[in-house]
């Protein structure tokens, strides 16, 4: 009886032991300071349905904080890179038209920030650029191909403000230095909006835990966009067998023809 009981308070302190050694391993002021600790997150849903009538919708994040005196910054962005065009104007003549044009590749489709303060404030500049936060980290990793007109380093900065600028009226692009809401000094919580825009494909939210310009914890929840009903028919067939889905339009837009004349016809000379 002895030896069972010797046996059970072995077994007891061994795994205290362990839940102690966790916990230290997961502290925040820890020593070796070199990874930060995962941290539990997690999202109202992993898949967005879109269709012809989706007019976007909030996504709501939450995850624990291992220090309440921290600060959290949440980073969204997309998986896939998705080149896109961007004309420069400039004068000809008496007339304004497009001179150049720019394929821009390695930003991607969608790209959200959101933080309990300030950025500049809580991150120093080195760790924003680990990071990937902040336009200027996106602008670093942006490539240009000159497809029309003579390529110029000095029009970079100008491309990038083009490619902002389309991006943010679209609300794929945003920095919201303000929207986190930290409940009990353990909770945070906030919301991002997928706009209409928001194309299929995968989407990271990575979360930071910062303290004292240092990175103390990390989650990360992944977000699936996918076409649903009768767009992702179409889809599927435009990609999958593109020569029937050409015949397809055809008839529709001669069908389409047809009706729209019917309609006039039986509507009289009124």
């Amino acid at each position: 009886m002895s030896q069972m009981i010797r046996r059970s308070l072995r077994s007891r302190v061994v795994t205290v032991a362990g839940v102690l050694a966790a916990v230290l391993a997961s502290s925040p002021g820890r020593a070796d300071g070199e990874s930060p600790t995962p941290i539990a997150t997690d999202a109202t849903q992993t898949q967005v349905d879109i269709g012809m009538m989706y007019a976007g919708g909030d996504v709501h994040f939450f995850g624990w904080m291992p220090d309440p005196s921290a600060d959290v910054v949440v980073r969204l962005t997309s998986v896939e890179d998705e080149p896109i065009d961007v004309n420069i104007k400039g004068q000809v003549g008496p007339l304004w038209m497009n001179v150049k044009q720019y394929r821009v590749s390695g930003l991607p489709r969608m790209y959200k920030i959101h933080s309990t303060r300030p950025l500049a404030e809580l991150l120093p500049g080195d760790l924003a650029r680990k990071l990937g936060i902040g336009y200027e980290t996106l602008k670093d990793g942006m490539t240009l191909e000159a497809i029309r007109g003579e390529g110029d380093p000095a029009d970079r900065d100008l491309v990038f403000e083009g490619v902002l600028r389309i991006k943010s009226d679209a609300n794929l692009y945003n920095v919201d230095e303000n929207r986190i809401r930290v409940a009990g000094g353990k909770l945070f919580k906030h919301s991002f909006r997928f706009p209409p825009a928001a194309k299929e494909g995968t989407y990271v939210a990575e979360s930071y835990v910062i303290k004292d310009g240092r990175l103390l914890g990390r989650g990360e929840d992944r977000i699936v966009i996918q076409k649903t009903g009768i767009e992702a028919a179409f889809f599927d067939l435009a990609h999958g067998r593109p020569t029937l889905y050409g015949v397809l339009a055809v008839v529709v837009a001669l069908g389409m023809g047809l009706l729209v004349g019917f309609l006039f016809k039986k509507g009289g000379g009124h």
